[in-house]
């Protein structure tokens, strides 16, 4: 990487076991025909021989260099210390862009000339916006789970945002910056929706946030996002918003529904009304036995049930070894105590569904806190 980075650009590229994946001839063609313009890659701790082609790459281009991390951190960890370091160093504009260029390197010239133009602009999201004259290739169902998560995103953040997660954005470099950045993120694939959170959090009488809107973006291969990873991103927001509240126009209602227990009460209403479907289905379509409907439909509950509060309502991190017997120890617990409410109800010669009431209201609590204190315990929610 060159000496002297001042009034010069530096672009961050996390990479993952991207040896297979990674275009080498369109990166060497952009070096040799944009000067002005460098490249960090921070090699996430892969497996693969992911940082031997990194290494290579920067022994063979002066404005390319790699920088390791020892074990796999997630994108939000690489881009975040990938910044810090270029940032270390002087640039002036620094930004990430994901490894696979899905959004074309060509545009980047665009984002820096943006930034040079716009004093008021510190940071340049870019925007896949599939309008006339454009080239936007995107699968259907992850256009469509993107606008739903856009959505979301705009009401966490009060802002009318179209599109944050396009892996490309570049950033005007500032002491505010490099304290905004300090902090590891709290989320990990919303990051990007996060990082905006913390503009708007340090900025809040000038938020210098541009959307650009790209010429061309494609799929690139298979996507590294797991259809899990849209459910997670619906309780990491949520955890945003409770951690940085930003200031906006329906913030009670956003409140309520985005408290921890209220969330875990809607996913257990969840995992219920799958329990009941289940046991309608299996009778009245599959003519299967009651009891037999009735255990069916209590497992796929229950897997419904664990399934949310993992990845929706705590985001857990840790291993499903871990967390699962738990989950089904808690969930033991709050029947036997259901029942037990209920025959001292019956002793005491109160109605059986005044009792069934208190007992759900009564394990529902139980169950939360020994799911958040125990189960979950590595949540923050």
């Amino acid at each position: 990487m060159t000496t002297s980075p001042g009034g010069r650009t530096c672009i961050v590229v996390p990479a993952y076991n991207e040896e297979k994946r990674l275009d080498v001839l369109a990166l060497q063609a952009f070096v040799e025909q944009q000067p002005e313009i460098d490249f960090l890659f921070v090699d996430d701790g892969s497996t693969d021989e992911t940082f031997q082609l990194l290494s290579s790459l920067a022994s063979r281009f002066e404005r390319v260099s790699v920088l390791r991390m020892e074990k796999n951190g997630g994108k939000a960890e690489a881009v975040r210390n990938g910044l810090l370091k270029a940032l270390d160093l002087g640039y002036t504009f620094v930004g990430y862009w994901d490894a696979d260029w899905a959004t074309p390197l060509e545009e980047i010239v665009k984002f820096v000339a943006l930034l040079q133009q716009r004093s008021d602009v510190d940071l340049v999201l870019g925007s896949r916006v599939a309008l006339l004259g454009r080239s936007i290739d995107r699968k259907w169902y992850r256009h469509y789970l993107g606008r739903i998560s856009a959505t979301i995103a705009s009401i966490t953040l009060g802002l009318p945002v179209y599109d944050t997660q396009c892996g490309a954005k570049l950033m005007r470099s500032s002491p505010q910056l490099s304290a905004m950045l300090v902090q590891p993120f709290k989320t990990g694939w919303v990051f990007d929706v996060e990082l905006i959170a913390r503009y708007k959090r340090d900025f809040p009488s000038k938020l210098g946030i541009y959307e650009l809107p790209v010429e061309r973006w494609m799929d690139v291969g298979e996507s590294k996002v797991r259809p899990v990873d849209f459910l997670r991103s619906f309780g990491a927001m949520a955890k945003i918003y409770r951690h940085y509240r930003l200031p906006q126009r329906y913030h009670r209602v956003v409140d309520l529904i985005t408290a921890p227990f209220v969330r875990y009460a809607g996913a257990g209403s969840i995992g219920t009304a799958s329990h009941y479907l289940t046991v309608i289905t299996c009778v009245e379509f599959l003519k299967l036995a009651p009891w037999v409907a009735s255990a069916i439909g209590a497992t796929v509950g229950a897997v419904v049930n664990y399934v949310l509060n993992y990845h929706l309502i705590f985001a857990s991190t840790r291993p499903h070894s871990a967390t699962l017997p738990r989950f089904f120890i808690v969930a033991i617990l709050s029947v036997v105590l259901g029942a037990y409410i209920v025959k001292l109800g019956d002793s005491w010669g109160v109605h059986y569904l005044a009792s069934q009431v208190v007992a759900t209201a009564v394990t529902l609590v139980m169950g939360y806190l020994l799911n958040k204190a125990w189960t979950f315990s590595d949540a923050e929610i």
